[in-house]
Formats: structure tokens, sequence, C-alpha cells
């Protein structure tokens, strides 16, 4: 039995409160694993200030950013060792193991999945010093390893990479030697100007609300590909300018979670365009209706249009976001995190509440 401290978030704008518990040992295909990184998704953000419908009972177990350590093997566990740092992805396969989407020969696609869960939300997340992976998330789940010396704050920025990649790599050939377009200069987007330059983008266009946050993103992570603009009346007809001599961008990811964004994501697409809204709209109440009017004839056929959303991370997005932090390609991945944007386990609510300012990008909570 180990001796496992649990932070219970009792209500939606509530407070933590600590719980000792006796986790037992791994059962046959179960590893116990040990928080040593959670950064902080704006998921968890409207968790602790609306709660979400997903969530049906409180108190409630949040974060699921995380990077672990393995303490404990059960019976016929053969692909862990003690000692292992592993990436742990949110969205979850069902756990049924003959499945089409999650199973051992299903195609991947979790979201899909009627019965998907998601960790922070149906699945216990690792506001927690400890934790059992039951054997169906062992053997199916988004688990990767890292090499033992590589940094935990890097690690536990797997999944939110992932889903970046999920978006960017849905449609081939959409990024390299191509100008993307960045609604919004947060974590997200500062994730996919980075896998843009990774990806060899020609030019790479932020848009964004407040000038510090920009000037920020700009300032740690852009480059002579990088462009700034302020999202104001006449955003659109800058965009256009600095694709030149291009007509419109080729790639453009919405990352703010409002109508506005949908609404100059449209405006912004033309020949050839692939759109990913990245950032769904939704709150305590559900998710509203947001209509468009598309001609699929002279818009998605002759304009060879396309539009996708991506909502989470598959083992598609996983494995590559897990193969770009071994081979370190994204080099300023240090920069995401500032000195006032580490946090101690105790202060969860002092990190949420951080990662809900307007001038932060990822916030870490150190468990060790």
């Amino acid at each position: 039995m180990v001796k496992n401290t649990v932070f219970y978030l009792n209500q939606p704008g509530g407070t933590f409160k600590v719980a000792e518990e006796k986790l037992p040992s791994p059962g046959n295909g179960e590893i116990m694993v040990k928080t040593r990184r959670t950064s902080v998704c704006q998921s968890d953000v409207v968790i602790y200030k609306h709660g979400l419908p997903r969530i049906k009972k409180w108190p409630a177990i949040i974060l699921h950013e995380t990077c672990c350590e393995v303490v404990g093997l059960g019976e016929n566990v053969t692909n862990f060792e003690k000692g292992d740092l592993l990436g742990i992805g949110c969205d979850l396969p069902c756990g049924d193991l003959n499945c089409i989407y999650c199973g051992v020969k299903g195609t991947g696609d979790w979201t899909s999945c009627p019965n998907t869960h998601a960790t922070g939300h149906e699945f216990p997340g690792f506001a927690r010093s400890y934790a059992i992976l039951p054997e169906w998330f062992v053997k199916l789940g988004p688990v990767k390893k890292f090499p033992r010396n590589m940094n935990p704050d890097f690690i536990s920025q797997m999944e939110p990479l992932a889903c970046c990649l999920e978006g960017m790599t849905r449609v081939n050939n959409c990024i390299e030697d191509r100008v993307v377009v960045l609604i919004g200069a947060g974590s997200q987007s500062t994730y996919a100007l980075q896998v843009a330059q990774a990806m060899k983008a020609r030019k790479i266009i932020i848009i964004n609300r407040g000038q510090e946050r920009l000037d920020r993103v700009l300032t740690d992570f852009g480059d002579q590909r990088t462009v700034g603009i302020i999202w104001s009346d006449n955003v659109v007809q800058k965009v256009f300018k600095e694709c030149e001599p291009f007509n419109e961008p080729h790639f453009v990811m919405m990352n703010v979670p409002h109508r506005a964004g949908y609404e100059l994501a449209t405006q912004l697409i033309g020949y050839n365009t692939v759109l990913d809204a990245h950032a769904g709209v939704k709150g305590p109440d559900g998710k509203p209706n947001i209509i468009h009017k598309l001609d699929l004839n002279n818009d998605v056929h002759y304009k060879l249009q396309c539009y996708q959303a991506t909502h989470g991370s598959s083992m598609h997005g996983i494995n590559l976001a897990h193969k770009m932090l071994l081979e370190g390609q994204l080099p300023k991945l240090n920069k995401m995190t500032r000195q006032d944007e580490y946090f101690d386990k105790s202060q969860i609510l002092e990190a949420i509440k951080r990662a809900d300012d307007r001038d932060s990008l990822k916030v870490i909570i150190n468990w060790d």
C-alpha cells in the first residue's frame, strides 16, 4: 500500500481539499505511476471556473497534461520498467479490447467512439501523487516512454502538442512551404508556431487582440518568417497583404474559443485553404450553435477548401509529439514557461489562476 495525496476540487469555483488515501499495489497488467509534473490546460481553467457537463460527479480530480514516473508493476507487464518517465495523453480508449475504434484491432479514432472518455473528466486526473493505470490503459492508451534524463517539464507538454499536431497533419502538404495563419496567441498557437517552423512553413502569421501576449510570443518564438497582426477592423485585409504573392493563406488554425474566431477564420479562406477549427466554443451549459452558410459546390469543390476540426488527440498525434520531443525539434520549448509560471503541488489553485492570465502561456506544477 502507498500513501497517496489527492487534491479534490469540491465544486466549480470552489477549493481543493487534500485527502490522504491508501493506494493498493498494481494488479495484473497494471502499473503504478508517480506524478512528476502537470501542466495546466485552458480546459482546467474552464472546469475550475464553470465545470463541464462531462464531469458528472463532484468532488473531482482534474489536471490531465502530465509527466509520470513508473514506480510499480503488476504481473505480466513487460513493456515498462520502474524508473521509466512517461508522457500520458488526455483522450482515452473506451477500455473495450474489441472496440472497432479503441480496441486492439481498432482504428485508434478514440474521439469517434461513443464510449470514449478522458483524463480529468470521466477518468480521474493527475492532481494526485500516485495513480494506478488499469490494464486496458497500459495496453491501448496514450502512454509513451521518454529518456530518464529528459526534462519532465517538456514531457508534460506532450498531450497539448499532440492535439496541435492532429490539426496540422490531417491534410497532407498544407504546412511545408505554405502560409500559415494562427488566430490567437495562446499556448496552442505557440505550439503551432513552433511546429510550423519545424515543418518548414514559408510564412507564419499570428493574429491576436492583445499586444502584450503577441509581443511575448513574437519575442520568444518568432523568426524571420513570423509576422504578428493585431486583431482590428481591417485585420482581414492585413492578413491577405501579408500573404502576397499568394492571394490567401494555405492553412488557418482557429485557436480562440469564441464565435468571433470562427467568423474571422471563415473570412480568411480562399483557394486551397485548410481551416482547422482547433478551439471549440463550449461552457457549463454545453456548446452553442454557430451557423455558417457554405456553398458546397463553388466553395468546397471548385475552391478546394477543407473544413476540419481538432478535438483532442489520438495515437497519431501522440506518436508525432513523442517523436518531435525526442528529436528536439522544438528548441524553444523551454520558453513556454516563465519563472512566475512554475508552482508547487500545494498551489494548484494559484496555478490555475495564473493560467487564466492573458499574458500566460504554459503553467507547470512540480510534484517532486
